[in-house]
């Protein structure tokens, strides 16, 4: 008899493992840097007012939120660019 262990969909891991990341502000902020926190600060001078409260009151950084996803937008980073960062600034304690 022969037993098929099924593997995991790596999209639905993919998505659980997004969904779990989370970091503060601050993490995300020294992780990207002064020059890509910064064309998101001069966005900031032409945005609506709804996108200066997402700029200027994010609280936790969720991976899977529509507001973070904001900023990957701005910064045109890709899916695979926006879990680096993550992964990078879960690294950072201060």
């Amino acid at each position: 008899m022969i037993i098929k262990i099924k593997q995991p969909d790596p999209a639905i891991a993919l998505a659980a493992d997004r969904a779990a990341m989370v970091i503060s502000p601050l993490q995300g902020i020294l992780t990207l840097g002064e020059t890509e926190w910064g064309k998101v600060l001069a966005y900031r001078e032409t945005a609506t007012w709804a996108e200066k409260v997402v700029i200027d009151n994010a609280g936790d950084w969720k991976r899977t939120s529509e507001n973070i996803a904001f900023f990957g937008y701005l910064l045109n980073y890709t899916d695979e660019q926006m879990d680096a960062l993550f992964i990078a600034a879960a690294q950072v304690t201060a």
